[in-house]
């Protein structure tokens, strides 16, 4: 019917004695008969539909349960940006008053040329800038706003030149633990 060798084995596999003259003059004799079972046994391989959607909903859950976890430690390490870009901008800011009467007044004086943080997670804003004192805000974009304790850090330098490291808008205070030194 296919023709060839595949004829033989198909025949032999359906009707072991139709070709008993076959396996007498075979050298491997009866053995021939028993390999050819086993091929015909295990032609079909693979995953079934139920075994496939098993390993998918398992994995659906091990990913539903983790994900939660993975986010808040990508968002706890997106805060460095924040309190780095900060601490630069403080930096700079000492830098500009050891020559100036007064702190700079814009990012652009501190040769800071984005409005953004290194990382581009967080805005900055540089508010009431004079001769004793100044703000820097930062505040969360993008998915690093889903971050709510510290979506808004910010460092306050007072007239006594005391450094204050707060979050959520507060005057004075830290209420999200932010900051971590």
């Amino acid at each position: 019917m296919l023709g060839g060798r595949f004829d033989k084995w198909l025949a032999v596999a359906v009707n072991p004695n139709c070709c008993k003259a076959l396996f007498d003059t075979h050298p491997s004799n009866g053995r021939m008969l028993t390999d050819m079972k086993i091929r015909l046994a295990h032609t079909i391989t693979g995953f079934t539909l139920i075994e496939s959607l098993l390993s998918l909903s398992l994995m659906a859950i091990l990913i539903g349960v983790a994900w939660p976890g993975f986010e808040a430690h990508w968002q706890i390490s997106r805060r460095q940006d924040a309190q780095n870009t900060l601490l630069q901008l403080h930096l700079k800011q000492l830098q500009w008053r050891a020559s100036h009467a007064q702190y700079a007044n814009s990012l652009a004086s501190l040769a800071w040329t984005s409005p953004n943080s290194i990382g581009g997670h967080y805005s900055l804003i540089l508010k009431n800038a004079d001769a004793q004192s100044y703000e820097l805000h930062a505040t969360a974009m993008g998915l690093q706003a889903r971050d709510t304790p510290c979506a808004h850090m910010s460092l306050y330098v007072s007239a006594n030149t005391q450094l204050l490291r707060t979050s959520q808008n507060m005057p004075s205070t830290d209420p999200g633990q932010c900051w971590r030194w």
